[in-house]
């Protein structure tokens, strides 16, 4: 999971939301900003004593000081609500990110585990076919088996030969994709194997209506959908209070310095501490703001909401629907993964008695290869499937632990 890409991104967005996220208390805190600002007027004006144009140039310094908080403001508390429905979508997002991560991680690795003992059981099949080719080969050579045997095995064990081969890059291919989720580099695909599951016998279908139950109450893509849900519900409320007046509190403190720099009326000009304290201004006031008409903007806006809200509604039992359906497909494979796998134990046995006796008739020569081969397919064939049947039943089980309790 340290490795995974998605995982970091969706981490960073739980961060996102805390950081965004505050108490709403923290809203009506006032709002303070202060400003100043330093001027020169260069120009000309008109002496009055000889009618003449003169130039005239001025320094200015104004400061100021303004503050400003909400009384009433509807959209407060009901924006730090969402903001903090918000937070808790992020780590359900987050969370679903990782349920995803590990049905992945999980049925590629039951792919190179099942991969991984077909080989096994190729190869092991495979000594057999070496050790009856030399001998038809000898007992051709001898004249004792007819060249149609000789070329019947040959060809059964150039197939198993092409079949190992096969497997082989199958199972290479997967590993390097097991790898590729785990974003591990620098490794061989052919350096390591992976240990089978010990789980305990099992031979009961889970039942679906209590795996949907409490997979509603787990499974984060269904928590996610439920919050996305609220939010947008509460984006209502926030298009709403447009309607509504909002009421706050101000105060403003201003004050200025001047100067005359030459001209007309020259004279000497007060300190500047002196004019600040007594150019002061102090403004404190109360101000109600109550909508009345914007061009039926507010109305588009809350009915653009109330359908996000809708489409979140549909998508959140979209979501429950998806859950429903995917629960009833993996009981139903599991249920079929059960019930063949009683059945197919009794075949092996029957194919590994078969094969016993087709070997044993074969070597005094009482069958021809073909039928010697297809009794080895047929035991090949039977190991395949119940060890197919086996890691299916598997996988069900805990893919359905996956979707029921978000946990392996």
């Amino acid at each position: 999971m340290k490795n995974s890409l998605d995982f970091q991104l969706a981490q960073l967005d739980v961060l996102s939301a805390e950081k965004t996220y505050r108490p709403a208390a923290m809203e009506y805190l006032p709002r303070v900003t202060a400003n100043a600002s330093h001027n020169y007027s260069i120009g000309s004006t008109i002496d009055p004593a000889t009618n003449n144009r003169v130039s005239s140039n001025i320094q200015s310094d104004n400061v100021g000081l303004n503050a400003e908080m909400d009384i009433i403001n509807f959209n407060i508390f009901t924006q730090a609500r969402i903001n903090k429905i918000t937070l808790l979508k992020s780590k359900a997002d987050k969370e679903a990110i990782i349920n995803e991560y590990l049905l992945s991680l999980l049925e590629n690795y039951f792919n190179v585990l099942y991969t991984q003992e077909l080989l096994k059981i190729q190869q092991s099949q495979f000594e057999n076919a070496k050790f009856n080719l030399n001998r038809v080969e000898k007992e051709s050579g001898l004249g004792s088996r007819p060249k149609s045997d000789l070329y019947d095995m040959q060809l059964s064990y150039a197939q198993e030969e092409n079949a190992i081969i096969e497997t082989q890059q199958l199972l290479e291919n997967q590993k390097l994709l097991l790898l590729q989720i785990m974003n591990i580099t620098g490794t061989n695909p052919d350096s390591f194997s992976v240990a089978p599951f010990n789980l305990p016998t099992f031979t009961e279908t889970a039942d679906v209506n209590a795996v949907y139950e409490t997979a509603l109450k787990n499974n984060p893509k269904i928590k996610a959908a439920g919050l996305a849900e609220q939010v947008a519900a509460k984006n209502v409320n926030i298009e709403r209070n447009k309607y509504l007046p909002g009421l706050s509190l101000y105060y403003n403190y201003s004050s200025f310095y001047y100067k005359q720099l030459n001209g007309v009326g020259n004279t000497q000009a007060p300190p500047f501490w002196t004019q600040i304290n007594d150019n002061k201004n102090h403004n404190i006031g109360v101000s109600l703001n109550i909508p009345i008409f914007n061009g039926f903007r507010n109305h588009r806006d809350v009915q653009l909401a109330k359908i996000e809200r809708e489409k979140n509604r549909v998508n959140s039992e979209k979501e429950k629907m998806i859950l429903m359906q995917s629960i009833e497909q993996e009981t139903a494979k599991q249920r079929q993964s059960l019930a063949l796998i009683s059945k197919m134990e009794a075949t092996v046995v029957t194919a590994q008695k078969s094969f016993a006796t087709t070997q044993a008739k074969f070597t005094n020569g009482l069958v021809e290869a073909v039928i010697f081969t297809t009794a080895k397919n047929q035991l090949t064939m039977a190991e395949y499937n119940l060890l197919r049947a086996k890691f299916t039943a598997q996988y069900q089980y805990l893919k359905l632990n996956l979707i029921q309790y978000n946990s392996i």
